[in-house]
């Protein structure tokens, strides 16, 4: 045997070269999923499936199927009883259904270390390995292709765009979107606050909210911010103010929040903008619990960069949300590499907003899911 290795981004083309090369007789020995040019075979790189295949095993003739005469045994004499040896097409038999038997056990543990992807049929692989390469959570890849390969009858003769709206459909169903901003809660305004992390642009995107509620809904609005660490933040939040026309408050205590909130009682919304916290700094979080207790929030946006790290976003959404966050404001779409951050946290929590560049009061929209999905299953930049 002269193994030999065959690379390529799906299983059916490395398939297809094993096939094309060694012909309809090769016989796969390994398959595995690998990144490629991944730092330390972990990080970064570029997900590539990797066949292992010899064109041929040796089996004699009558392995094969054909009629071969067994060799002539000569019995031993009675006074010296000795077994006659293995003719050698049994033993080379032996030996070839011990390798089938090794190929079959290592497929089966390479299928379930993939999650079952080696039964997809190679269309549906593909898709599978679309939603990985957009780094959605495997578990729900797996969740969605299983679905598609249950619903989508004759996708053997489906052409890959058909494939991919029908994909598309199934991602939209699991994007979660929580409804907008409803009217005064009452005599009193509907006080909206966005938390989060440091870095993810909540300062900016206040201001677009506080210019879209004011300029294209025709409400009053009122701001309010507590992100007294910063005086920069204190100072870009009273900028945008001046230019909308909108009132802001600095409120440096839970005290003045509350206060600051009943001046602002005839307004229809009141933004509260916060200071970025470390999902690890306890004693800041707890700050900040209790300002939101003060504020006593009609809604609560977790602000996320969708370029995060996936295990970042997963310690945020976990540790803010004991805050009582419960709707996700996605940022920055338009640096992210890849969007299926979008359907690992809608998967949790619904989204409120997306946003997609620093202009004022643009580069926002309300989370849509059918465009979310088409930017998951197509890739591509962010366009709203």
């Amino acid at each position: 045997m002269n193994p030999r290795t065959y690379q390529a981004a799906s299983m059916s083309e490395a398939l297809a070269a094993v096939k094309r090369e060694l012909g309809r007789d090769a016989v796969i020995l390994q398959t595995r999923r690998l990144r490629k040019g991944a730092l330390m075979g972990l990080i970064g790189g570029r997900r590539v499936w990797e066949v292992t295949a010899v064109d041929h095993l040796n089996v004699p003739p009558r392995l094969r199927g054909e009629y071969v005469p067994a060799p002539r045994i000569e019995p031993a004499p009675a006074e010296e009883p000795a077994k006659a040896p293995l003719p050698v097409e049994t033993t080379l038999g032996k030996q070839v259904g011990e390798i089938h038997r090794l190929v079959q056990a290592l497929m089966e543990r390479q299928a379930a270390a993939d999650g079952g992807a080696a039964a997809l049929p190679a269309p549906l692989a593909e898709l599978r390995d679309l939603l990985l390469d957009q780094d959605v959570d495997e578990d729900l890849a797996d969740e969605i292709l299983d679905h598609l390969h249950r619903s989508a009858e004759g996708y053997d003769e489906l052409d890959g765009e058909t494939l991919r709206q029908r994909l598309g459909d199934l991602v939209a169903d699991r994007i979660r979107v929580a409804d907008p901003a409803g009217p005064r809660n009452g005599r009193r305004a509907r006080v909206i606050a966005l938390i989060g992390p440091t870095g993810v642009g909540k300062t900016t995107t206040i201001a677009k909210l506080a210019a879209n509620y004011k300029l294209r809904e025709n409400l009053s609005v009122g701001l309010v911010t507590i992100d007294t660490y910063r005086i920069a933040a204190v100072d870009q939040l009273r900028t945008y103010s001046q230019i909308i026309e909108v009132p802001l408050k600095v409120a440096s205590g839970s005290g003045e929040l509350h206060q600051a909130i009943h001046s602002f009682s005839d307004c229809d919304v009141v933004l509260i903008d916060t200071a970025g916290r470390s999902q690890n700094d306890n004693s800041r979080l707890d700050e900040l619990a209790g300002f939101l207790s003060a504020a006593g929030a009609d809604e609560v946006h977790l602000v996320i960069s969708a370029g995060a790290a996936k295990a970042s976003i997963r310690g945020v959404m976990e540790r803010f949300g004991s805050l009582g966050a419960d709707r996700i404001l996605l940022t920055k779409l338009d640096e992210a590499g890849t969007f299926g951050t979008i359907l690992n946290v809608a998967r949790r929590s619904a989204l409120s907003f997306v946003t997609h560049g620093q202009n004022v009061p643009d580069d926002i929209a309300p989370a849509d899911p059918e465009l979310l999905a088409q930017r998951i299953v197509q890739g591509g930049c962010y366009v709203a």
